[in-house]
C-alpha cells in the first residue's frame, strides 16, 4: 500500500508541473516511480494518468485549441507511436535518452541566454518532424514531451496556445500508447489499480498548476520552458 500513496504523491506534484508549464509531468514522476517499480510498469501507468491530466489540460484551454496548428503534429506522431512500441520492446534506450537530453541542455541554454524575448517562427512543416520524435519517445519512455515543446517555442505562439495544443496532442498521443499497451500486455491488474488510486491526487495537482499559472506572463512562462527542458535534459544523462 505504501507504494500506491508514494504513486499518489509523486503524480499530484507531476500534475501541477503539467498544470503550469503544459509538459513535464512524466519526466518527473517516471525517475521517481522507477526506484520501486520496473519501468514498464511505470511508463504504462503514467500513459494512462497521461490521459487524465492531458484531458483537464485540454479542457481548460480549449478556447486557444487550433485544429491547423495540431494537424502536423498528429500526423506525425501516428507512425511514431509505432516506432516507439517496437523500441520500447526490442532497442536499449540509453543512448537515445543520453542524446536527446544532450541536445535539450544545449537547446535550453541557448532559450535562457541567447534568444529574444519572442521566437520569429518557423514553417509548420517541422511539426511533422516533432510529431513523430514525441509519438516515438512518448511510447516508448512516456516522456515524448521535449521534441513538440521544442517545436513550439520555436513558433512563436502565446502561451495559452502552447498548452492547448500541447494538452491536444499528448491527449491523442496517450490515447493511442494506452491502447497499444494494452494490446501488447502491458497492463496488469497492479497497473490499473495504481492508475485508479493516483487519477485523485492527479486531478487535484493538475487543477492547481492550473490555477498558479494564470498569474505567469509570456516572458515568465518561456524562461520556465527552458528551465524545464534544462531539468528534462538531466534527468534523461541519468539511467532510470
Amino acid at each position: 500500500m505504501n507504494e500506491y500513496i508514494l504513486t499518489a504523491a509523486i503524480y499530484a506534484a507531476a500534475g501541477f508541473v503539467q498544470g503550469l508549464t503544459g509538459f513535464g509531468s512524466a519526466l518527473v514522476a517516471i525517475p521517481l516511480m522507477t526506484i520501486y517499480m520496473p519501468l514498464s510498469e511505470a511508463v504504462a501507468v503514467s500513459i494512462l494518468c497521461g490521459v487524465v491530466l492531458n484531458a483537464q489540460v485540454g479542457w481548460s484551454y480549449r478556447r486557444y485549441a487550433d485544429r491547423e496548428r495540431l494537424r502536423p503534429l498528429f500526423i506525425g506522431a501516428a507512425p511514431g507511436v509505432l516506432a516507439g512500441v517496437y523500441l520500447l520492446h526490442n532497442v536499449p534506450g540509453d543512448m537515445m535518452k543520453a542524446g536527446m537530453g544532450v541536445f535539450l541542455m544545449l537547446y535550453a541554454a541557448y532559450g535562457l541566454f541567447f534568444e529574444r524575448v519572442k521566437a520569429r517562427g518557423i514553417s509548420r512543416r517541422w511539426g511533422y518532424i516533432a510529431g513523430f520524435a514525441s509519438g516515438a519517445i512518448g511510447a516508448a519512455f512516456s516522456a515524448g514531451g521535449p521534441p513538440t515543446v521544442v517545436y513550439a517555442t520555436l513558433t512563436g505562439w502565446p502561451k495559452d496556445v502552447i498548452k492547448a495544443a500541447l494538452a491536444y496532442f499528448f491527449f491523442a498521443v496517450c490515447i493511442v500508447s494506452a491502447g497499444a499497451h494494452a494490446a501488447s500486455g502491458m497492463w496488469s491488474l497492479k497497473v490499473l489499480t495504481m492508475f485508479a488510486l493516483t487519477a485523485p491526487a492527479l486531478w487535484f495537482g493538475t487543477r492547481l498548476g492550473i490555477r498558479f499559472s494564470g498569474g505567469i506572463g509570456e516572458r515568465t512562462y518561456r524562461r520556465l520552458l527552458f528551465t524545464m527542458l534544462a531539468c528534462m535534459g538531466v534527468l534523461m544523462l541519468r539511467p532510470f
